[in-house]
C-alpha cells in the first residue's frame, strides 16, 4: 500500500509562490552546481572485487549500467525546464483559494469531445527530441526521483499527484495510453482508477476526458509523456486525436506536458503544435549526443564523460586512459552514452574473463563492438554521415539494456585451448544468421514474439539474396500492403500472403481464462488463484 508523504511548507522564493500550498511544498529550487551534484552517478568499485573470479567479478561489473550518470549542459537544462513547468502549471490552481472547486466543477462539466477538435495554443507543453541511447529517459527519470511523487495536504484534505510519467504503447493505441495513465496513477496513489474507468464498451473520447478529471482532481504538477514516437503507429487520426487533448489538458486545467521522443516524433507534431513547439514559455529542448569539439582551453563534453568512465575499471592493473582510445570510442559510438557505457561494459567483460592478464586494448575493443553490437552498426554509420534524414531512419535503434545484462550471463569462454576445427565452429557460431538478426531487429521495432518467426523466415524466402535492411524494409510492406502496393505494383496474384498464425496457448494460459468483460475477467482470475487475495492476509 502506497504511503503517502505529508506537505511539508517551504518560504516562497518568490512573490508569485507565496499563498501557493502545492507549490511551497514543493523542494527548494535548485542551482545548476547543486542539480549536478544531484544527479552525478558514479559506481563504487571496492579493491578486493578487482581480484574475484571472473565469473563472479563481471557481476559487480554491471554497476555501470546502471550506477553511472554524467550530468551534462542538458541535464541541468531539463532540470530547470521540470522546475519551471512544475510551478507556473500550479499558479492558477492554488487549493487555498476560494475559486478552486470552482474550476474543480468545471472541469467536470467540460466537452472535452468538443475540445478535441481544435486544441488551440500549448504555452504549457514543452518537448525533448533526441536519438534513442542518448539519456532522455534516464534524464528525465532521475531529475523526478527527488521530488515526491504524491503528497497529502491534511490542512486541505487534499492529494496532490506531483508527477506522472507515462510511456505511450508500441502500438500507439488511444485506449491502451489510457491505460497506461490510470494505472501509473494507481501505482502513485494506491487508487483503483483501471478498474473504475477502463470497460471494453469506454470509448478512447470518454476515457481522455476521464484522464482531464482525474489530473485535475489530483492537482496533477506535471504529466510526462515518453516515447511519443510510438504515436506514429495510431490508426488513422489516433495520434492526433491524442496530441490535441493533452494540449488542451493544457488549456482547460493548466496541466504542463512534457513530451519526451526520437526524432521521428516531430512528424507527428502538426504544423499547429510545431508553432506551439516554438511559441512554448518553456521552449523545447534537443537532447543532442556528446560534442567532441573542445570548447577554448576546457576539454569537450565527450572527453569529460569519456575520462570519468575510463576509471571504472574492476582490473587489478588497470589499462591507462589514451588519446586514441578516446578517439576510438568516440567513432564507434558517435557520442552516444548509451553505446558508450554498453561497449565499454562489454569490452571489459570479455577482458576479464578471456584473458590471463586482462587489459582493455583497441582490438578488444574493435572485435567487442563488431561482434556484440552489430544491431546499432547502421546507425552509428547514419551518425557518421551527418545526413539528417539517414539519422532519422534510424533513430529509434537501441540496444535495450536487458540485452547487455544477458550477454554477462552468457557461457564464460572455454580456459583450453581449442583445436582448429573447434576454433572454427566457434567463430562461425558467434556470427548470427541472417535469420537471427532480423528477429532481433522485428523484436526492436516492436513486433510481438510470437509472429516474428514467420515473418522473418517469409521475408528471406522470399528475398534469399537481400540484405540485412533491404529485408527490413520487405517486412513493412508486409505490415502495409497499400505502401507495398504504391511502391512496386505487382498484380494481384503476386501478393505476398502472409499466413493467419494460430496462437500457441499453454496449460493455464491466462489469455484462454480472459473475458470480454474486464470486471467478470477479475473474479475468474480470483477464482482460479492467479490473483492473490490479500484480504486472507490482512
Amino acid at each position: 500500500m502506497t504511503r503517502l508523504v505529508n506537505a511539508q511548507y517551504r518560504e516562497a522564493e518568490i512573490l508569485d509562490y507565496e499563498g501557493h500550498p502545492l507549490i511551497t511544498a514543493l523542494p527548494p529550487i535548485n542551482s545548476p552546481q547543486a542539480t549536478a551534484e544531484m544527479l552525478s552517478l558514479t559506481p563504487n568499485i571496492p579493491e578486493a572485487e578487482k581480484t574475484l573470479p571472473p565469473h563472479i567479478r563481471r557481476h559487480a561489473m554491471m554497476r555501470i549500467l546502471d550506477q553511472f550518470l554524467h550530468p551534462t549542459k542538458s541535464h541541468l537544462q531539463l532540470e530547470q525546464l521540470v522546475s519551471g513547468m512544475l510551478r507556473r502549471g500550479y499558479l492558477g490552481r492554488n487549493i487555498a483559494g476560494i475559486e478552486y472547486q470552482r474550476n474543480l466543477n468545471d472541469v467536470g462539466r467540460t466537452d472535452f469531445n468538443a475540445i478535441l477538435r481544435n486544441a488551440g495554443s500549448a504555452a504549457l507543453t514543452s518537448s525533448v527530441i533526441g536519438c534513442s541511447g542518448t539519456g532522455k529517459s534516464t534524464a528525465i527519470e532521475a531529475i523526478l526521483k527527488h521530488y515526491d511523487q504524491a503528497l497529502y495536504h491534511p490542512q486541505y484534505q487534499h492529494t496532490q499527484l506531483v508527477w506522472l510519467k507515462v510511456e505511450c504503447p508500441h502500438d500507439g493505441s488511444v485506449k491502451s495510453l489510457c491505460t497506461h495513465f490510470f494505472r501509473a496513477v494507481d501505482d502513485a496513489l494506491d487508487t483503483d482508477y483501471e478498474r473504475l474507468y477502463f470497460k471494453s464498451s469506454s470509448s478512447a473520447e470518454r476515457m481522455l476526458a476521464d484522464i482531464a478529471r482525474v489530473a485535475a482532481l489530483h492537482s496533477l504538477g506535471l504529466l510526462v509523456l515518453d516515447e511519443v514516437q510510438h504515436l506514429e503507429k495510431s490508426r488513422s487520426g489516433g495520434a492526433d486525436k491524442i496530441l490535441n487533448f493533452f494540449v488542451t489538458l493544457t488549456n482547460v486545467i493548466k496541466v504542463p506536458v512534457l513530451f519526451i521522443g526520437t526524432p521521428k516524433a516531430l512528424d507527428l507534431f502538426k504544423p499547429t503544435m510545431r508553432s506551439a513547439r516554438r511559441a512554448s514559455q518553456f521552449g523545447s529542448l534537443d537532447w543532442e549526443r556528446f560534442s567532441c569539439v573542445q570548447q577554448g582551453n576546457a576539454p569537450s563534453e565527450w572527453k569529460h564523460f569519456f575520462k570519468r568512465l575510463w576509471k571504472l575499471q574492476w582490473l587489478s592493473s588497470p589499462t591507462p586512459y589514451s588519446e586514441d582510445m578516446n578517439e576510438l570510442f568516440w567513432d564507434l559510438t558517435q557520442g552516444i552514452a548509451h553505446i558508450a557505457v554498453a561497449l565499454f561494459y562489454l569490452s571489459q567483460t570479455r577482458a576479464v574473463t578471456a584473458m590471463k592478464t586482462p587489459i582493455l586494448s583497441e582490438e578488444l575493443v574493435i572485435k567487442t563492438y563488431n561482434e556484440e553490437l552489430s544491431l546499432i552498426h547502421p546507425m552509428v554509420m547514419a551518425l557518421r554521415s551527418e545526413n539528417p534524414e539517414r539519422i532519422k531512419e534510424y533513430a529509434d535503434l537501441d540496444v535495450p539494456i536487458e540485452a547487455i545484462r544477458l550477454k554477462a550471463t552468457a557461457p564464460l569462454a572455454m580456459p583450453e585451448a581449442l583445436t582448429v576445427e573447434e576454433e572454427r565452429a566457434s567463430e562461425e557460431a558467434k556470427e548470427p544468421s541472417t535469420f537471427q538478426r532480423l528477429s532481433s531487429i522485428l523484436a526492436n521495432f516492436g513486433i510481438g514474439e510470437d509472429i516474428i518467426p514467420a515473418i522473418a523466415s517469409q521475408a528471406i524466402e522470399e528475398n534469399p539474396d537481400a540484405d540485412i535492411w533491404t529485408l527490413v524494409e520487405h517486412v513493412k510492406r508486409l505490415e502495409d500492403p497499400q505502401k507495398g502496393n504504391a511502391e512496386k505494383k505487382a498484380p494481384a496474384s503476386d501478393k505476398a500472403k502472409v499466413k493467419a498464425l494460430q496462437p500457441r496457448y499453454t496449460e493455464n494460459d491466462l489469455r484462454l481464462m480472459r473475458q470480454n468483460d474486464a470486471e467478470k475477467s477479475y473474479q475468474h482470475f480470483k477464482k482460479k488463484g492467479v490473483i492473490i487475495d490479500f484480504l486472507a492476509y490482512l
